[in-house]
């Protein structure tokens, strides 16, 4: 007899049975107790909200941080013939509104919401009245101060939750520390929380990283890896310049391969996203932009060209590989080089007090009037130099805040110069060759001196898409022939609260306080992976606060080896690792086995042809000296030898014994039926 919840799940999205995990989760969500589940990516923590929603009176929020990931899983629910809506910013004012007014009257069972909706009074009034059942937050690790995409709206929650009766909570997550944990308890307020930690191990994956100095070293190593490894793939890398450079190198080499980044239009991402969603595109190349939300179960590798910025985001993008359970590769190519540019993201993303204190400083020098500032002109008067992304973050606080008011996006003019005209221009980049041109006949000589550009206007003289024309127009930025400055940039700003000192505006800026500094230690840490001496795999789980069960047998450490030796100068704020020691000299077969060792050699490299995969991944050369000395008979001395295990003595098992056999003047190898 099925459980009222198993009932439920047949009942409304046709599954017989829960993945691992999910059950206990779901019923303490039922209970009504406070929940914390920790479930790897792909694992479906969605269904342990979605599902007690339809079984519960009342409505279920979800609190989610992108509204891409809202619109796909409303989608879904809607398609299963459940009432379910999101309410953003993405939405019309009439629309936002009748979804309020249908809110209101109880019509949905889940509504999606980000966490700054809850600074809305419009929308805080639609929740009066309502039965609020569950209050389920999403990618919960943002809650945290120490977690690695924390969002100081999240802090408003705790004061939310009790503003709407105190509803018992569900916070879910796939990537969350052991002290991430504790502070979700703390910021969310949850009372004797249930965990449940379906763990972090996904032995499917392997792990390998693999080092290469220089642009071109990393471009060569990212063409040998999408070659040698088969089917569809995801490419992620930093930056823009570095996506659109891998695409056209994939492309040249005959790779079916699509670009997708913030800086391609809404159009274009959705394009870019179905094309290889659909395989019409082998691999996509993307910024961490791409993936939240996408469930392609066949991904057969993930490479990360540049470092990630914590094992957090490591773990979340590898994570998008394999999720069909079957064996698929996870690759870092590391270049301790790649720490700088990360560095330069953390100083963006973590301005310190006094940064925030003069950027306010700056504007309220600007007078009265609602004024337009450029990130690089409020730079230039700052004291010491700060980036543009810093300039921006400072912004964004001011403005969730209430210290100032900006225009919408898009409604002012961008700025364009000069930076190098002597950059040249990639023959096949058609519409960037295209909108220079016009740059030129527009501006004249306005442009080597620097000038504001009414984007509508433009647009509308280029003759191309919107989304088209913006999209050139940041290319032509990254490839450094422009210095372009989008219109968020230099957004027209009023001040709404004034004070002699910054310190009286009484902003509670504690989640500043000391933030570089701890993302600072996580990139240590992802630095530190580069180099780990030790299981890959077993690197991962114990950031995690999981112990390792051991060698997994499968990652690059485990197959190959010693670790990378660090380099002879450590980068910055880098601890350099001891050198490893050699591995153990595996005894040369004697003459009589060498014969043998090059037939099982030669196995190899047909098998490896067969499947696509590179040589070692069938059995490393270790374990073909190991077979050549050895010479096992049957199945079960097979398996005792070590590299090979049951999973590769079950793939190939008869192949090596048959050449084993034939050495042996057997003609059919002991335990396999032919």
């Amino acid at each position: 007899m099925p459980s009222p919840a198993e009932a439920a799940l047949l009942r409304h999205f046709g599954h017989s049975a829960f993945r691992n995990g999910q059950q206990p989760v779901i019923e303490a969500v039922l209970e009504g107790r406070d929940t914390i589940a920790l479930m790897p990516t792909g694992q479906g923590k969605s269904l342990c909200y979605q599902l007690p929603a339809v079984m519960l009176d009342g409505v279920t929020l979800v609190v989610s941080p992108l509204i891409a990931l809202m619109k796909d899983q409303v989608d879904g629910l809607i398609e299963k013939g459940i009432a379910a809506t999101y309410i953003n910013s993405s939405l019309e004012p009439d629309e936002a509104t009748r979804r309020l007014e249908a809110l209101s009257r109880g019509e949905y069972k889940l509504v999606y919401v980000a966490p700054e909706r809850f600074r809305n009074q419009t929308f805080l009034k639609a929740l009066q009245g309502v039965t609020i059942a569950r209050f389920a937050v999403d990618e919960a690790h943002c809650v945290s101060q120490w977690g690695h995409d924390f969002r100081p709206d999240y802090l408003r929650l705790k004061q939310a939750i009790e503003r709407l009766g105190r509803p018992p909570v569900l916070a879910a997550t796939a990537t969350a520390t052991p002290d991430v944990r504790a502070d979700i308890t703390v910021q969310l307020g949850l009372k004797d929380p249930a965990v449940f930690a379906t763990g972090f191990d996904r032995p499917n994956l392997r792990y390998v990283v693999r080092p290469a100095s220089g642009e071109q070293a990393k471009l060569s190593k990212t063409l040998e890896i999408v070659h040698k490894v088969q089917g569809s793939g995801i490419v992620y890398a930093a930056t823009r310049k570095n996506v659109e450079t891998i695409t056209e190198h994939l492309q040249a080499a005959g790779i079916s391969s699509i670009a997708y980044h913030a800086g391609l239009g809404d159009m274009e991402r959705e394009v870019a996203q179905d094309a290889w969603m659909d395989g019409k595109a082998r691999v996509v190349v993307a910024t961490n932009a791409f993936g939240m939300g996408v469930d392609k179960p066949n991904v057969r590798f993930v490479v990360h060209y540049d470092q990630p910025g914590t094992i957090e985001a490591y773990y979340q993008e590898a994570g998008r590989a394999g999720r069909d359970q079957k064996a698929a590769y996870c690759v870092l190519i590391f270049s301790p080089a790649d720490r700088y540019l990360q560095e330069f993201f953390i100083e963006g993303s973590c301005p310190s007090v006094s940064t925030l204190a003069d950027v306010y400083g700056v504007l309220v020098q600007q007078g009265p009037d609602e004024f337009v500032m450029t990130h690089e002109a409020i730079g230039r008067l700052l004291p010491g130099k700060v980036n543009d992304m810093a300039i921006g973050t400072c912004l964004n606080l001011l403005e969730r805040n209430g210290v100032i008011e900006r225009a919408p996006r898009g409604a002012n003019h961008a700025y364009v110069r000069h930076a190098n005209a002597l950059v040249p221009l990639d023959s096949r980049a058609k519409m960037q060759r295209t909108v220079y041109q016009c740059l030129k006949a527009v501006l004249d000589d306005r442009l080597d001196e620097g000038s504001s550009l009414d984007l509508t206007a433009f647009v509308s003289y280029v003759g191309e898409s919107r989304d088209s024309v913006l999209s050139a127009l940041h290319s032509l930025h990254e490839r450094g022939l422009i210095h372009y400055t989008p219109p968020q940039k230099g957004r027209a700003i009023r001040i709404l609260k004034r004070a002699s000192h910054f310190s009286e505006l009484g902003l509670d800026v504690s989640h500043l306080i000391g933030k570089q500094a701890r993302e600072l230690n996580k990139l240590d840490q992802m630095v530190n992976y580069g180099y780990a001496e030790g299981c890959r795999r077993a690197y991962i789980l114990e950031y995690f606060g999981e112990t390792a069960p051991g060698r997994c047998g499968a990652c690059d450490r485990c197959l190959e080896g010693p670790a990378l030796p660090p380099p002879t100068e450590a980068p910055k704020k880098v601890v350099v690792r001891t050198k490893a020691e050699p591995a153990p000299a595996v005894p040369k077969p004697a003459a009589a086995d060498t014969e043998l060792h090059l037939a099982l050699r030669e196995l190899r490299t047909r098998l490896a042809r067969d499947r696509g995969l590179p040589a070692y991944c069938i059995v490393h050369d270790k374990v073909l000296l190991e077979l050549a000395t050895v010479r096992p008979r049957t199945p079960e001395a097979l398996k005792a030898v070590k590299g090979i295990g049951e999973e590769k003595a079950r793939q190939y098992g008869e192949a090596i014994l048959e050449v084993v056999a034939a050495f042996s003047q057997d003609l059919i190898p002991t335990g396999y039926a032919r």
